[in-house]
């Protein structure tokens, strides 16, 4: 079976989300696309964590951004994982899924576009991966550092103006909520030849409202549901 579903975080329902195991999961299920969110250590590595804190997911607290790489090592998620680098998550997944990177709150982080790129493009894998984010002026700065990079908007409500935008980027994702989704949107992204990626998409219902558009991709946390409705 062809899924061409992301699994957002990995597999979130049944592991910690945003770690290798989660990742190693939603590889073993198959599934074709992976997300993850990147923000970035005091010493400059990009490093996997959806929050800007460390709160919710580790037994410390704190911004990310106040601490090193080594720092961040010491705390534990769940029972015994850490907080994975970039580097690692990526070369976990290479050539076995593509990894879109969410970009979170990149203007808490100098420097992040080049910083990713860097990891990327040391690791071979442009072609493997695109980066998103709701910050389109970070997304400018990555595609000043490279043409080769895939990108695409993140946004939660499609305006006229995101169309320009991913022209001006030469971006060949769009990221919309689900809720948001109109025909109108796919068969735009259709003719402009644009990946859209819908999020996030957990419920029977919902994903067989979308299966009716073999041309989005789906992200959802519920991998083996979607397993189910879609083969």
């Amino acid at each position: 079976m062809t899924i061409r579903g992301i699994a957002h975080r990995g597999y979130p329902v049944n592991y910690p989300e945003n770690t290798l195991s989660s990742f190693q999961a939603a590889i073993d299920l198959g599934f074709t696309h992976m997300e993850l969110d990147v923000h970035m250590s005091k010493d400059g590595v990009p490093v996997v964590m959806h929050d800007h804190t460390i709160d919710r997911m580790t037994d410390g607290s704190g911004e990310i951004r106040d601490f090193t790489l080594a720092e961040l090592k010491t705390f534990t998620i769940g029972t015994n994982e850490h907080i994975p680098t970039l580097e690692e998550a990526l070369s976990l997944a290479k050539d076995r899924i593509i990894v879109s990177i969410e970009l979170k709150k990149p203007k808490l982080y100098p420097g992040i576009e080049k910083k990713v790129y860097n990891v990327i493009k040391n690791l071979n894998m442009l072609d493997q991966v695109y980066v998103i984010s709701f910050d389109h002026k970070s997304l400018e700065k990555l595609r000043s550092v490279s043409r080769d990079i895939q990108l695409g908007p993140l946004v939660n409500r499609v305006k006229g103006s995101h169309f320009r935008l991913m022209k001006k980027l030469d971006a060949e994702y769009f990221a919309v909520n689900f809720k948001n989704l109109n025909e109108k949107h796919i068969a735009k992204c259709e003719k402009l030849g644009v990946q859209l990626v819908v999020w996030t998409v957990n419920t029977v219902e919902q994903m067989n409202t979308v299966k009716q558009y073999p041309s989005i991709l789906v992200t959802t946390d519920e991998l083996e549901t979607y397993k189910a409705v879609f083969s």
